[in-house]
C-alpha cells in the first residue's frame, strides 16, 4: 500500500509519460502527518475545526510550575495522537525545551524563545514495527530585554 506525497502536483496526471502521483511509505506518511498535527493549532483546518494539537494554547501561558506546564504539554500531544493519527499505538511523546536567545541586527533588542524537541516512540499498527519521530519546534516569544 503507497501514501501519496505532500504536496500534490496534481499537473503530474496530466503529463504525458507520468499518470501517477509521488507515493512515500507509511512512516514518511505518519512521520508527516504528526508534523502536521503538532504545527496546526485547533481551529485552523477549515473541515474539522478540532484537527490540530493544543500545545499552542499554552504558548503565551504564565508559568506557574514548570513541572504542571510540562505534564500538560505532553497530554496535549498525547491526546493529539491518540485523535488524528491511528496508523501508529503505543505511542511515548518525550520534551525537552531549550531557551533560545536572538539579538535583532538592527535594534540590537535580544528576544528569547523556548525551543522544544519532541520525540515520539510508538509502533507502526500495521506491521508491528517500533518507529520513533522527532520534530523541534519553536514557541512564541516569552519575553524580551
Amino acid at each position: 500500500m503507497g501514501y501519496y506525497k505532500l504536496p500534490l502536483l496534481f499537473t503530474r496526471l496530466f503529463e504525458s509519460e507520468i499518470k501517477d502521483l509521488s507515493k512515500c511509505s507509511e512512516e514518511e506518511s505518519i512521520d508527516r502527518n504528526l508534523e502536521l498535527i503538532m504545527t496546526t493549532c485547533p481551529g485552523e483546518h477549515k473541515y474539522n475545526p478540532n484537527f490540530g494539537c493544543k500545545i499552542w494554547d499554552l504558548d503565551f501561558e504564565s508559568v506557574v510550575s514548570v513541572q504542571k506546564w510540562e505534564n500538560t504539554f505532553l497530554q496535549y500531544i498525547t491526546e493529539a495522537i491518540k485523535s488524528f493519527e491511528p496508523r501508529i499505538c503505543n505511542a511515548v511523546s518525550k520534551i525537552k525545551f531549550f531557551d533560545v536567545k536572538n539579538q535583532h541586527e538592527f535594534s540590537g533588542a535580544v528576544s528569547i524563545r523556548k525551543r522544544v524537541e519532541i520525540t515520539i516512540d510508538a509502533i507502526v499498527a500495521s506491521s508491528g514495527k517500533k518507529c520513533c519521530f522527532y520534530y523541534s519546534l519553536y514557541l512564541g516569544p516569552l519575553s524580551s530585554e
